[in-house]
């Protein structure tokens, strides 16, 4: 009996007859190959932080279980590979990575986990704690997503991993579910300090492959959802006109310019040089003493356009000076938006304030597009190394001298420590 089960098991391997198999193990392991061969090609130092004995050795490894895995574990055990590079704009993205989603937002704060998004019907539990999935601790889960989330440090992981979350495909992969189609169980302490437990479905969600509903839109992978972003007037600074690339505002009891960079951008509706020197002109005409430049939602672009900005300070010496001008950070803080905060640390005067950033200031970026062949998942594979900062700078962060950790409390009550930091930090030193 042992032996016609053995040999029927090694039929069903050979002819992919597993549940959750849309691929074959050929196509996968083709697939395997021409993301290791572009790896390989594309990128400048690719074993940089991973030898390259240890990833053929990981390589070998998975073209050995192929056979016996899912279609969601195959796509678990590739992006771990990616991860192991430590490089967040070397990644396997874009919206086949799953067919289907979970429509919530998790953000961790510094309190722990909590839900900040979520569709409208479920709108009265958005500041709800979480505490498990499916029965696994929230710290676990967590520590599987990490497993799977490029990254350049531990605060960009922090900010990325939970859009892993939403996707059913790799939930299945790390064994959080059983299946893409299994219900995700969320168990959570309700605003009212209560145990709770949410019940999801996944459900499939149209997205572009650059999955900006989760970096630029605050959003859950649903048409319809709700969170605090809704009220503008009774928002932080920082969260007013987000989707807004850049704009600035007087804070005239500091005699202060605050200057929401949200997004490197420059194009047609959005042009960055205008808006530079129209920034400049107010500084100069209300005699501004400080200039608040806010990164924090800041997850990129292009930079080419952003050293006007770094002339203009230069040339401000009543602005170019400690105590005068400040940055703030966040985990969001990633690519351009780090070349910006890092040139303006290289050749200005500023305090950094906030969250330690989500990147290095000299980081890996620029990265090439392509697909896996049979798969179609995106690969992205950096093609430059940005070295903005000295050579021998080997910071994973930019850490804030005015260190500010962002809890729950403050987030749900509409309240900015990180501001509130500054102008304590003003009053103090005038």
């Amino acid at each position: 009996m042992k032996t016609i089960l053995l040999i029927l098991l090694s039929l069903a391997l050979s002819l992919n007859l597993y549940p959750q198999r849309a691929l074959s193990d050929k196509q996968w392991i083709e697939d395997l190959d021409f993301m290791i061969g572009r790896l390989d090609g594309i990128h400048p130092t690719l074993y940089a932080n991973i030898n390259k004995e240890q990833m053929q050795e990981r390589v070998k490894e998975l073209r050995e279980k192929v056979p016996t895995l899912s279609d969601n574990e195959i796509i678990v055990e590739l992006l771990k590979i990616v991860t192991a590079i430590h490089d967040g704009h070397t990644r396997l993205h874009g919206n086949n990575l799953t067919k289907k989603w979970y429509p919530l937002r998790i953000e961790k704060f510094s309190d722990g986990y909590y839900i900040t998004a979520i569709t409208k019907e479920h709108s009265k539990l958005i500041g709800a704690k979480i505490l498990a999935f499916n029965n696994q601790p929230v710290e676990i889960v967590f520590d599987k997503l990490k497993e799977i989330t490029p990254h350049d440090n531990s605060y960009g992981q922090d900010y990325f991993a939970p859009m892993y979350l939403t996707m059913s495909s790799i939930l299945s992969g790390l064994h959080i579910i059983k299946s893409s189609d299994d219900l995700l169980i969320v168990s959570l302490k309700n605003k009212g300090q209560k145990d709770d437990k949410l019940i999801l479905n996944s459900t499939e969600f149209q997205t572009g492959d650059d999955l900006s509903w989760f970096w630029r839109d605050y959003a859950v992978p649903s048409k319809e959802y709700t969170n605090i972003l809704s009220v503008d007037s009774i928002l932080p600074l920082y969260l007013r006109k987000y989707k807004q690339p850049f704009w600035f505002d007087f804070i005239k009891e500091n005699n202060t310019v605050y200057f929401a960079f949200n997004e490197c951008i420059n194009d047609d509706n959005n042009n960055f040089e205008r808006f530079n020197n129209k920034l400049w002109s107010y500084i100069d005409s209300v005699k501004a003493k400080h200039l608040i430049i806010d990164l924090r939602n800041n997850f990129g672009g292009t930079n080419s356009h952003i050293m006007p900005l770094i002339y203009q300070i230069i040339k401000h010496d009543s602005i170019n000076k400690k105590g005068n001008l400040f940055i703030i950070t966040s985990k969001k803080t990633f690519s351009a938006a780090l070349d910006c905060a890092t040139w303006i640390e290289f050749h200005c005067n500023p305090i950094f304030v906030g969250e330690p950033t989500g990147a290095a200031p000299n980081h890996y970026a620029d990265p090439d597009f392509s697909y896996l062949p049979n798969s179609k998942i995106l690969l992205m594979i950096s093609k430059y190394y940005w070295q903005d900062s000295w050579p021998w700078d080997n910071r994973k962060y930019i850490e804030p001298t005015l260190k500010v950790d962002l809890s729950s409390v403050d987030y749900f009550n509409f309240k900015d420590p990180a501001t509130n930091e500054i102008f304590k930090y003003i009053k103090q030193n005038q």
